[in-house]
């Protein structure tokens, strides 16, 4: 039995980021242990032994990434087996990405290898059922929402525990505003507004190209407006140059100091998904955008039991900034609310107080402290 081994999990760039702050908590309570892994670059810079890159390839958006990458999920699955089978590792931590990760709690289980599981997937939008799978198959419930704790207890999870938010431990700020424009040369005497289109091909392709659009009507109706896109790490910059090469208006593309360049922002145009949470933690007024295929819509529609899409509004319980959703996307009503927000002082601070109230439910910070003291604690009962 591998005592001192862990497997971990992470199938996207959030995932990749969060799992590997608590591989880097798990070395310093105890760097006996070994960890191996599947996920991406950032797992992998903070110690884990990846059998696979997954992040880049695999981050998978909706039913036809599934079908269309099927076979190497087939591989993937039966390689892990074999590690579980060979290793005998003491747990496996299992982060979001369900569709995989519930797969191998089955077979993690099965073999008697304990299982946690951290940052839950979002079974109170869908797949409400699989609440049920978690209570049976876990060992211990890592959450990062209040809301999840208590509906976990709620559906007899008795090995919840709420750890808060580890955004909040990853968003550290080193720049003032004024060095944030003087170093990447915007205007100090516009504002700053920013697309964030998302970490995946698939979302680039999808909003980009709208959000691109959407600046250039804002642009034309308001002068004194400037515009940034920090790009994520998982993005080649040429898929970004391609999409902004034929804009009329400049878009100047950021590659480092992100989170202290997103700080400063006025107003961002942001894809659905951990983003929204992001801005919401940086106090930015924001319009929500969701696009996805067609066929994705019509069975999210069909599942999905909640509302709204944003996490924002998701977690407030109220709509406190804008969503526009599929054919309500487009660049001229991007553009029209955008404007429209720009133009009332009074609605901005609205949305910034309700974004405060937002961040004060993310927890204290130490996430990722109390993930790895839970984690130690089902290896060393």
């Amino acid at each position: 039995m591998g005592a001192k081994d862990i497997f971990i999990i992470a199938g996207e760039n959030s995932g990749d980021l969060h799992g590997s702050n608590l591989v880097r908590e798990l070395l310093k309570m105890d760097p006996s242990l070994q960890i191996y892994g599947i996920g991406g670059n950032q797992l992998e810079q903070a110690g884990v032994k990846l059998l696979a890159n997954i992040v880049d390839k695999l981050a998978i958006i909706g039913l036809t990434g599934v079908l269309k990458n099927a076979e190497r999920f087939i591989r993937l699955y039966f390689r892990v087996l074999r590690f579980l089978d060979d290793v005998k590792p003491a747990a496996v931590i299992l982060i979001d990405y369900p569709g995989f990760n519930f797969k191998i709690m089955r077979a993690a289980k099965k073999r008697g290898i304990k299982v946690v599981y951290y940052i839950m997937p979002q079974v109170w939008a869908w797949h409400q059922s699989r609440i049920n799978t978690l209570r049976d198959l876990t060992d211990r419930m890592l959450v990062v929402f209040p809301f999840e704790k208590r509906l976990c207890e709620v559906n007899g999870i008795k090995q919840v525990r709420y750890v808060g938010h580890p955004l909040l431990d990853v968003m550290n700020l080193t720049m003032t505003r004024e060095e944030v424009f003087d170093k990447f040369g915007f205007d100090p005497g516009k504002k700053l507004i920013g697309l964030l289109p998302g970490s995946r091909k698939p979302e680039i392709d999808r909003l980009l190209p709208c959000m691109v659009e959407a600046a250039e009507r804002i642009a034309t109706a308001l002068p004194h407006v400037q515009f940034a896109l920090p790009r994520a790490s998982t993005i080649k910059p040429e898929l970004i140059q391609y999409y902004l090469s034929a804009s009329d208006v400049e878009i100047k593309v950021v590659d480092a100091f992100r989170y202290n360049v997103r700080s400063v922002m006025d107003f961002a145009l942001v894809k659905s998904g951990t983003s929204t949470l992001e801005t919401a933690i940086l106090n930015c007024p924001m319009i929500i955008i969701y696009k996805v295929s067609f066929l994705a819509w019509l069975i999210g529609k069909s599942v999905v039991k909640l509302p709204y899409i944003g996490l924002v509004n998701i977690i407030s319980g109220e709509m406190i900034v804008p969503e526009l959703l599929q054919n309500e996307a487009t660049p001229m009503n991007i553009a029209d609310k955008t404007i429209e927000l720009l133009k009332d002082d009074k609605q901005l601070e609205n949305i910034r107080f309700a974004l405060m109230r937002i961040k004060e439910k993310l927890g204290g910070g130490g996430a990722s402290r109390l993930a790895a003291q839970e984690t130690l604690e089902v290896i060393n009962p």
